[in-house]
């Protein structure tokens, strides 16, 4: 299939990016091809992704009772577990707290899932994104002194929540934290933090959300209880049930998806593809997911409506709709998600135009730094997503009200922004900050913007100067010929995609575009062919009034490569291939 091309060294496509062909070792390509049967495509897609020849039978099939991850290597997860059962035991009252994005929605309703069977002594609180911020904050938490909570969870948050946590006032509290992101040297005082990113962890299982850590949590509870005979007059949970949930906070916090995560996602997408589970069945059918359901779906159709609750309306309608088996609710709730994120899209739309004009007079700077004054809070992380995808530099977006700005900053490969804000939080130069190496949330007194400029350029002056070259990597050459559906089944061996296990991306030469057509005044369907006659299709999502759309508009009798994921034609009677057009590099 491979064919040679060397012209596009020294070039730059259409959206400023360097294309670069991934290397590979052909001889174990074909060595893994031979041993374990495989299409050469396949061989070659695993040879890329380096992985392992030892476990090439686990990452193709994963198996959920040989590879599953050990909870106990989780640090403090012996004293947590045995203060839930005392709970459980003494018949307490337990609250929760978790994020209110997909992560923390999926963790709230497995936990709260597991303890219903034990207890109904629960309250769950989800903070209000637009009011409460990001994790614990003293209303919720005086809210639990209200209730007489004894023990509280942290689901997805409180890792860096001392100020809040270690509150005097709510020493009576047990508190117990389940959560993934960076850690601080100082960490709350609190009875146990299940963080397999907190320095003193040494358990491997740093690339997992919080709902995976919530996971191996119950997992671990169970054992415990299971030891203790609990199970003698109730049935005992099936966990393995909760691994939609778990699938669905994984691919939506877009960690890593490899070694326990795939194995979770992977599982867990074949739970959805039976749809036992209500609400997330109902979501797929309110986004008129023809097929079998993808990580790519998840990751991009179902996530945003669950997202959709805390951007702009009530964060709880998440975690409510994810525990419910009430199919009136579990209607209404998916119907308002669905309408929220249309409602989304159009406030999102409005921000964008501004954010870019800015981001436009900043390219000869190493980060994007936007900001405006009452911007919706609910969309800053995906505007910064956005525009960091566009000029591919660390983004900063922030909105100011009263001169105090919140913020959602979005990194590039190997350019640890949490830390950075981590760091820039220690200086005073922010009010509070915290997240991972890709994404983080911020707030900043207007005073400090120019202390966090110049903070922002001296830490990103220490990365190299390459790391902010985009470059692309490409999988293989196609040319038509090559687009079938035996490519399309070994393509789909991989499946899931996501982060750490890229959807393979192909550049497709030696083709003429026939003829264009625009649909719903935003997307391009492109009509190709080859030298001799041989037709695809193809779509180029969102281009219209953008510089891929309106440079094909205008030059299309141009010869062009195409830079593309292939997949099937979902609106034909019998499955075709077609290709997604993501970038285009014009030939000389």
């Amino acid at each position: 299939m491979t064919v040679e091309i060397n012209y596009i060294d020294n070039k730059k496509s259409l959206l400023s990016r360097r294309w670069k062909l991934c290397d590979f070792d052909e001889r174990n390509a074909i060595y893994l091809s031979q041993k374990y049967n495989l299409k050469y495509i396949v061989s070659k897609l695993l040879s890329i992704r380096g992985v392992d020849k030892d476990y090439i039978e686990s990452f193709l099939n994963p198996n959920i009772n040989h590879d599953f991850p050990n909870p106990a290597k989780l640090k403090d997860i012996e004293i947590a577990t045995s203060r839930v059962i005392q709970a459980i035991n003494n018949k307490e009252r337990i609250g929760i707290i978790a994020d209110y994005d997909v992560d923390g929605s999926t963790s709230a309703s497995i936990l709260f899932k597991f303890l219903k069977n034990f207890t109904s002594s629960i309250i769950l609180k989800i903070p209000n994104r637009l009011v409460d911020g990001y994790g614990p904050n003293i209303k919720l938490m005086r809210e639990m002194l209200d209730n007489k909570v004894d023990l509280l969870l942290t689901l997805d948050c409180g890792t860096t929540s001392n100020e809040i946590i270690d509150n005097k006032e709510f020493k009576n509290i047990d508190v117990i934290v389940i959560d993934h992101h960076l850690s601080e040297i100082n960490l709350p005082n609190v009875l146990a933090i299940i963080n397999p990113n907190r320095e003193d962890d040494t358990s491997d299982y740093k690339q997992l959300a919080a709902v995976g850590v919530t996971f191996l949590f119950l997992m671990y509870l169970r054992k415990k209880l299971r030891d203790l005979n609990k199970f003698s007059k109730i049935k005992e949970p099936n966990l393995l049930s909760y691994l939609d949930l778990v699938a669905l906070g994984t691919v939506c916090d877009v960690v890593e998806l490899k070694r326990y995560n795939r194995l979770f996602v992977k599982k867990g997408l074949e739970l959805i593809h039976k749809r036992y589970h209500r609400g997330i069945a109902k979501l797929i059918d309110n986004s008129k997911i023809a097929s079998s359901p993808t990580s790519q779906d998840l990751g991009f159709v179902v996530g945003p409506q669950i997202n959709a609750a805390s951007r702009i309306d009530d964060s709880s309608l998440a975690s409510k709709l994810l525990i419910s088996n009430d199919i009136e609710q579990i209607d209404s709730i998916s119907r308002k998600l669905f309408l929220l994120n249309e409602k989304r899209k159009l406030i999102e739309s409005q921000i964008l135009d501004d954010a870019n004009n800015q981001a436009a007079n900043q390219t000869n700077s190493n980060f994007i730094l936007v900001f405006g004054n009452n911007w919706h809070q609910g969309v800053l992380g995906i505007i910064a997503s956005k525009i960091k995808d566009i000029y591919y530099k660390p983004t900063i977006v922030i909105s100011f009200s009263n001169n105090i700005g919140i913020g959602s900053a979005r990194s590039i490969e190997n350019v640890d922004l949490g830390k950075i804000i981590l760091n820039a939080k220690s200086e005073k130069i922010l009010i509070s900050g915290g997240g991972h190496s890709m994404a983080a949330g911020l707030k900043i007194n207007i005073s400090n913007m120019e202390n966090l400029k110049i903070y922002l350029e001296k830490s990103l002056s220490l990365y190299s100067k390459n790391l902010f070259n985009r470059i692309d990597y490409f999988d293989s050459v196609i040319t038509v010929n090559d687009l079938n559906l035996d490519l399309i089944n070994g393509i789909e061996q991989l499946q899931p995609f996501g982060k750490g296990n890229p959807e393979p991306v192909f550049i497709l030469k030696d083709v003429i575009i026939d003829s264009i057509k625009i649909i719903k005044n935003k997307h391009l369907l492109i009509f190709f062919e080859n030298d001799i006659g041989n037709k695809i299709k193809g779509i180029c999502f969102n281009s219209k009034k953008n510089i891929l759309g309106d440079y094909l508009e205008k030059f299309n009798q141009f010869k062009f490569l195409f830079s593309c994921t292939v997949t099937v034609d979902k609106f034909t009677s019998e499955p075709v291939p077609q290709i997604i057009i993501k970038d285009i590099m014009k030939i000389d």
